[in-house]
């Protein structure tokens, strides 16, 4: 039986988004419907029901390249309409507290420039994204920049794609030997590879938020890349799924057709045969503020708070490029600004480096999906005993995903929860056990609610147990000691340690064997026993049959997390 296309493709039916792009400038900004908000999306132009007076204008930065003068220029606007200014986690820029006529406006000067917010919402192409010092830096192999502009002009503007896709699409290309970041969750990924001594790209596809590109076993040199970006572009554009709108992204349809059909799909449009496979070039990097360049000169990272420049920051970079003659600046996908062409030793006076580490998603203040200001909570986060031990921490607001929480040594998802409070609080989901530089896997769930007044200290207990494993990379002690075991294992392991710190004041941890064990719930019975404590909580263990650990769990989330009445209450 053929499937029901959801209610925004019987929209595109009756219109496309190219052809309502002439009826934008007629809109009256208080009768907005819930159709013109999609078709509005495919222009860069946002707005929600929940607060229809503002409106939001993204940018597309196409590599995260934008010269110093139009940054200038979006900057002088901005602060004329009294618009605030974001970098995105896909390295683009978002002006916000718009009304409709101003965002016309905006939207009209971003041309001028030779920019675009063109289809940077919805089912879109969305930004290309690379390495912000794509090109330059010294463990550079190719500037991909030509590639990420022909993959561009493919489908900016073009009546066929816009607005046309099943779904969004994310593409992410990297020419370096380095990555600081890991591009392994977007739809199609070009990665540095090697194969017969020749550079040029292994190809990924199917990631998204929450899951991992799968390698479809394809080599691409240089001048093959923009060729295969097409063939997929079309496949996607013409069988992929349109029914439910939560399950039509390009993972889908692979979950459906299978890599081995897929490939088969390039091959015929791409019209000869593909070359398997090379091996892969990538090798995790450290988060350096200033790195080398190939000409002798630096690039240094001026860091915001989780994209949220303020006017003295761009003053100072503006200052500083006009000193130095520089002409183009970089965004990253961590929401900061990279500066090439500049010496060695440069003074800034505004950097946020005290926010290393963390990225967080637009959350609550800018999007009515996030249930978190997560950039003030991501502020509250003490990094100061683990700033240097090179761990991330992505911090949504939603499962959305958009600070990337499942590629990140520690995740967080904002939730409102009143499982331990009578009212309700602010909390997160943990994830932890991503091995995400070379797209192994993502993050599991481990805790499904911690309440924010606690959350400094439970990232601390995770971070100390890293340590104490002796692991120098988070990831290192994910593959070889998180992922080894079951998450409610994980998650009464967590809570067992939480406890006998915070509760019992028993102060030492209790460490993880990095062997699988059979019986998990043996395992800790005999390891609490051959302690002589925690008879209470071997108990809840005794009582578990089918779930295993759920009511040992359930113990002590309120022993650890729950107010004085309602421990009392409840237990």
């Amino acid at each position: 039986m053929k499937e029901k296309i959801n209610k925004i493709e019987k929209l595109k039916r009756e219109l496309s988004p190219y052809g309502y792009f002439s009826k934008i400038r007629m809109l009256d900004a208080g009768k907005l419907n819930e159709a013109d908000r999609f078709y509005l999306k495919n222009f860069g132009i946002y707005n929600h029901k929940l607060d229809p007076d503002e409106f939001t204008v993204r940018v597309r930065v196409p590599a995260g390249r934008i010269s110093v003068e139009n940054l200038q220029v979006l900057h002088t606007h901005a602060k004329s309409v009294g618009a605030k200014i974001t970098l995105t986690s896909r390295a683009q820029l978002e002006l916000h507290g718009l009304d409709f006529k101003t965002a016309l406006v905006t939207v009209d000067i971003i041309e001028r420039m030779g920019m675009t917010s063109w289809q940077t919402f919805t089912d879109n192409f969305r930004n290309i994204v690379t390495d912000p010092l794509d090109g330059i830096a010294d463990g550079s192999v190719f500037e991909t920049y030509n590639l990420i502009m022909g993959m561009q002009k493919i489908f900016l503007k073009n009546p066929d794609f816009v607005g046309t896709l099943p779904r969004k699409f994310n593409t992410a290309i990297s020419g370096s030997r380095t990555q600081n970041m890991s591009f392994f969750g977007n739809d199609l990924f070009f990665a540095l590879a090697k194969k017969n001594e020749v550079y040029g790209f292994n190809l990924y596809a199917g990631g998204k938020n929450s899951e991992t590109a799968q390698s479809l076993d394809i080599f691409a040199k240089y001048d093959e890349v923009v060729p295969l970006f097409h063939a997929v572009a079309n496949i996607y554009r013409v069988e992929g799924p349109r029914h439910n709108r939560s399950k039509i992204r390009l993972f889908h349809m692979m979950e459906r057709i299978g890599i081995d059909a897929l490939r088969d799909k390039i091959a015929n449009l791409n019209g000869k045969k593909l070359n398997r496979a090379g091996e892969l070039q990538i090798r995790k990097g450290k988060n350096s503020r200033m790195k080398r360049l190939k000409n002798g000169l630096f690039a240094h990272r001026y860091a915001t708070r989780f994209g949220e420049p303020e006017d003295r920051q761009f003053k100072e970079i503006f200052d500083l490029c006009n000193a130095h003659g520089v002409q183009g600046i970089r965004i990253g996908c961590d929401q900061n600004f990279y500066i090439p062409n500049l010496p060695e030793e440069v003074a800034f006076r505004y950097s946020k480096d005290i926010y290393e580490g963390i990225l967080a998603c637009a959350g609550s203040k800018y999007c009515v999906y996030s249930l978190t200001d997560t950039k003030n909570a991501a502020a509250d986060i003490d990094i100061s005993k683990w700033r240097d031990l090179g761990i991330t921490i992505g911090f949504s607001g939603c499962l959305k995903g958009c600070a990337r929480h499942a590629f990140s040594d520690i995740g967080l998802v904002g939730i409102r929860t009143k499982l331990f409070t009578d009212k309700v609080e602010r909390g997160v989901r943990l994830y932890l056990g991503a091995e995400y530089t070379h797209g192994k896997r993502v993050g599991r769930l481990i805790l499904y609610s911690v309440p924010m007044r606690h959350l400094n200290d439970m990232i601390e207990l995770v971070v100390d147990l890293f340590v104490q494993s002796g692991f120098k990379d988070f990831e290192d002690f994910s593959k070889e000691i998180l992922n080894r075991h079951s998450e409610p294992a994980l998650a009464f392991w967590l809570l067992l340690n939480f406890y006998r710190r915070h509760i019992a004041k028993r102060g030492e941890l209790i460490a993880l064997k990095s062997s699988k064990e059979e019986d998990e719930k043996s395992y800790f019975i005999h390891l609490l026993e051959s302690l002589d404590e925690e008879r209470n909580i071997v108990e809840y263990l005794r009582q578990e049959e089918e779930f295993l650990f759920r009511k040992a769990i359930a113990y002590l989330e309120r022993i650890c997390f729950a107010d004085a009445f309602m421990v009392k209450s409840r237990i």
